[in-house]
């Protein structure tokens, strides 16, 4: 295990971006700890929601049935509950003392992927989670161990760093259509099926697939409030917000779903933690991005123009650019 360990800390201080750090873990993760399944996914660190997921032996169309139990169901090990808990690592089985049909998960969401076992992890750095690992096993295979659960709880902050320098690392150019849609609505049933999708929607799906709206949705019905959202990046290097609401009272009854690029300011909280920003850097870079000059920034947080110019050198040397025009487009995920 120790070495396996160290195979996994070595992977996660390469430039990798976030799916393939996700596939490449997971792949070198089975090779100590077997599984005939998993969903590896990345969390926006201040909702606990899952953004985007990297699986293998999933059978298609379970994603609703799975964010139906992690926000409509009280059950054990949810993902929200291992990172607030600092717990990072939970059993099925263990969890439920010894008798895992005390889960609903257990009943609803494992036989539909053929499994018995299950053994969730979250991948936490400095009080944040970035990221989330469901590993699962048939019945015919002995249940996970608290050996393989400790080595899951010693990744969790070098994977968790490694999500969180991914999250910004550069991707394909965004399409050249995209800055002119307006926001995408889509509004889903109960059971999770499209009842209206404009087509800003359409296109913003095409880019993040399903499961970031099914989340926003189930966390919305389940009543989160502002926590029914999520910022993604998309598979173009767009960041996006998406935004849920309940269409009733009623938890029973669907939601709607708002999906546009995301705010400045939101966006810069992010970056501030993936690049590692000083407040003040933080501040400036939003004001960079809103289009300020140098004596404007200068003036509206009332510090000296040389001071500004210092602080921009710096956010240049972190972002890995060398104009003001190339620090906006790598911070919008444009380049």
């Amino acid at each position: 295990m120790e070495k396996l360990r160290r195979d996994i800390e070595r992977m996660c201080r390469l430039d990798l971006d976030s799916r393939t750090l996700r596939s490449q873990v997971a792949s070198r993760l089975g090779e100590g700890v077997a599984h005939d399944a998993f969903c590896f996914g990345t969390i926006d660190p201040w909702t606990l929601l899952v953004t985007d997921d990297v699986s293998d032996g999933i059978p298609p169309g379970n994603t609703w049935l799975a964010s139906y139990n992690e926000y409509l169901v009280a059950d054990v090990d949810k993902f929200a509950d291992l990172a607030r808990s600092g717990r990072t690592v939970g059993i099925l089985s263990h969890s439920t003392g010894g008798d895992p049909s005390r889960s609903p998960r257990f009943r609803t969401v494992l036989p539909a992927i053929d499994a018995r076992h299950e053994l969730r992890a979250v991948f936490i750095a400095d009080g944040e989670c970035w990221g989330a690992i469901s590993l699962f096993r048939r019945g015919d295979r002995a249940d996970f161990t608290p050996r393989e659960a400790a080595l899951l709880h010693a990744l969790s902050r070098p994977v968790a760093v490694a999500l969180r320098r991914a999250c910004v690392i550069a991707a394909p150019p965004a399409g050249s259509g995209s800055a002119a849609l307006g926001p995408g609505v889509l509004v889903l049933d109960s059971a999770g099926h499209a009842l209206v999708t404009n087509e800003s929607a359409r296109h913003w799906l095409e880019e993040i697939g399903a499961l970031a709206p099914y989340e926003v949705a189930a966390a919305a019905r389940a009543e989160r409030g502002a926590e029914a959202y999520l910022r993604v990046r998309s598979r173009t290097g767009r960041w996006l917000s998406l935004w849920g609401s309940p269409l009733s009272e009623d938890p029973h009854s669907g939601a709607s779903v708002v999906i546009q690029p995301t705010p400045a300011s939101d966006l810069t909280r992010t970056l501030a933690l993936a690049y590692e920003l000083t407040p003040r850097e933080r501040e400036i870079l939003e004001q960079v991005i809103s289009g300020r000059s140098s004596a404007g920034i200068a003036t509206s947080l009332t510090v000296s123009h040389y001071t500004v110019q210092d602080h921009v050198k710096s956010l240049f040397d972190k972002f890995g650019v060398r104009s003001r025009g190339q620090l906006v487009a790598r911070a919008l995920g444009l380049s």
